[in-house]
């Protein structure tokens, strides 16, 4: 392969600032700066950018290209011999190429006198001195940086995710960092999501990711403001977040990193995820979540497997505390209190925890299905220094040092077994392991939208002669309703089939930001049991415990049925409790798909 013959003596990190901010409740719009040509003439193209992709990757694909990872410098004098193509940059020609130039996520600065005889090609950076030089052929320009991976050398342009379509997650990605290239910006975003606790709660800082010979460097340093009333100059209301990483190897490697934190934590994550917590908080004043303060520090090593899979093994050491639920904005029930935020566990704790992800449910191999599996085993230990939600009613905790073990798996398969029609099956399970009793912000419940939307959230199934099958709670109801079960269990089904409405709008990857009906719509058939429970100890235990080698009786677990439409960008879903005559049929309105 013939290279250029001349490179600057080092690489540096090409710069590009990109300004975010809250355009509405449902999506973050991000501004890119749009780079355009300084001097001289461009022709802007008028094939989409996609094909302006292509192009430029098969240009570098090919075995008589000269190709350079990092910055390139063709000093007065020199030429290289056919076409050039350069990742990452920076590009200084000031000589002569006798045939096309592709800079990809790269800026390109032209000499006074310099020469490109055939087509200039720059993706995801800008042109500078276009009018002081020789050009043969046509300028290509694309502002947006290019998403690729390369395998053997070769260019290969990665695809949106396939498994998440609605139109504010595809901007979302667009605002991910992309692999391979080097750049720097700075952040300005909502961070995480609206909650009773935070209100709006904002992420401003840099972003850096610089790739190596060995591999990458990623850093990011973060600041966060919570904008609930009252705001003040203190840890209620600032926070911080920084990482840095190390990786080792490409797709394949290994990363070693840090964080240091001083966040808001939300408990039980798992049900429903962020935009629609926030947005059920904003417009209706519902919060499916509870909340804790988590200070402290991490050191991880992270075993990477390509996009598909990783292993994550991390140590920290952190403070835990708690906070009330203020009073932020909504659009409806203003005038109604919120679910007060339940007392957490108070004290210093270190953690060791594993975690597992694995996920081909976009691998093109296995078009008929794929599977994801999330795993996760937390050894904790520390002090305990306050309380939070009662344990046991007839032996309460007293303050003291803690060990525990807890495990939580999260395991689904994809399965299409006709065109347009797919089966698709979930488990979720876990909780307590070994040791002591579970802190109260690392126990589990089920029921409401996000797990049996048959039943209402954080609603109690028992009586005062059964036990609480959702929740655990016991006699003494702390304001919240904390979920304090030991161990839950959750299983899924659903029946899905494309109908009608593909035939409304086929736009999904060029229409982007029009929400809408789109060629996904489909109709979904489902059935969701689950429950949780207390384990036995020979130190007493709640009501009704169950071994802890053991699970309940499939007969005790509570069950719904439903239907619904996926529209791809949101979905309407009815569900009705099963054996619970008397309990009403649900409407649930979900912003991403159930599972």
């Amino acid at each position: 392969m013939h290279h250029a013959t001349h490179q600057l003596p080092s690489t540096r990190i090409v710069v590009r600032a990109r300004w975010r901010s809250v355009a509405t409740t449902v999506a973050l719009l991000v501004v890119p700066t749009l780079a355009f040509p300084q001097g001289g003439t461009a022709t802007m193209p008028t094939m989409p950018t996609t094909a302006i992709a292509r192009r430029a990757a098969d240009i570098w694909n090919a075995t008589a290209t000269a190709r350079t990872n990092g910055a390139y410098d063709l000093a007065t004098g020199k030429s290289v011999d056919g076409n050039v193509a350069t990742l990452n940059g920076p590009v200084t020609i000031a000589g002569t190429i006798r045939g096309s130039l592709v800079a990809i996520n790269a800026d390109v600065r032209l000499a006074a006198g310099a020469r490109v005889e055939r087509d200039l090609i720059v993706i995801g950076g800008t042109i500078t001195g276009a009018d002081s030089a020789s050009l043969g052929g046509e300028i290509v320009h694309q502002a947006e940086l290019l998403r690729y991976h390369l395998e053997n050398d070769r260019i290969q342009i990665d695809r949106e995710p396939e498994d998440d379509d609605s139109w504010w997650q595809r901007r979302k990605i667009r605002r991910e960092w992309t692999r391979g290239a080097a750049y720097s910006e700075f952040l300005y975003v909502a961070s995480r999501t609206y909650n009773r606790v935070e209100g709006w709660s904002f992420v401003a800082g840099p972003r850096i990711q610089r790739p190596t010979s060995f591999g990458a460097i990623n850093v990011e340093l973060f600041g966060v403001v919570r904008a609930a009333k009252p705001m003040r100059w203190d840890r209620e209301t600032v926070g911080h977040e920084a990482k840095a990483e190390l990786l080792f190897g490409k797709p394949i490697g290994v990363a070693f990193g840090a964080r240091a934190f001083d966040l808001m934590q939300p408990t039980e994550s798992w049900q429903l995820g962020e935009g629609e917590v926030g947005l059920a908080s904003a417009l209706l004043h519902e919060d499916y979540r509870d909340y804790y303060v988590r200070h402290g520090g991490e050191i991880f090593v992270r075993l990477v497997a390509g996009k598909e899979a990783d292993l994550t093994l991390a140590l920290t050491d952190e403070q835990w505390g708690n906070r009330l639920a203020r009073d932020p904005w909504t659009l409806t029930h203003a005038e109604d209190p919120w679910r007060p935020n339940p007392t957490l566990d108070a004290g210093s704790v270190h953690l060791l925890t594993t975690r597992l992800r694995i996920d081909t449910r976009t691998r093109e191999s296995s078009p008929l299905g794929g599977w994801y599996v999330h795993a996760e085993f937390e050894q904790g230990g520390g002090r305990i220094t306050r309380l939070g939600a009662p344990i046991l009613t007839f032996a309460p905790r007293a303050p003291e040092q803690i060990w525990y073990s807890r495990a939580f798996v999260d395991l689904r398969r994809y399965n299409q077994i006709a065109p347009g029609l797919s089966l698709d099956l979930r488990v979720a399970a876990g909780g307590w392991v070994a040791g002591d009793p579970l802190p109260t912000q690392r126990r589990l419940g089920v029921g409401g939208p996000g797990t049996i939307p048959g039943y209402a959230f954080r609603t109690s199934s028992g009586s005062p002669t059964s036990a609480d099958l959702f929740n655990c709670t016991t006699s003494v109801i702390q304001p919240g309703t904390p979920a304090q079960c030991d161990r839950v269990a959750l299983a899924q089904a659903q029946l899905r089939s494309n109908f009608l409405f593909d035939a409304w709008r086929d736009d999904l990857h060029d229409d982007w930001w029009r929400p809408g009906f789109n060629h996904r719509t489909a109709w979904v058939l489902f059935a969701d049991a689950g429950r949780g429970w207390m384990v036995h100890r020979e130190s007493g235990s709640a009501p009704t415990p169950v071994s802890r080698d053991a699970i309940p009786a499939l007969n005790s677990f509570k069950m719904d049925l439903g239907a619904g439409v996926d529209f791809g960008d949101f979905g309407v879903y009815w569900a009705k409790a099963v054996r619970d005559n008397d309990a009403p049929i649900r409407l649930i309105v979900r912003l991403q798909r159930r599972f």
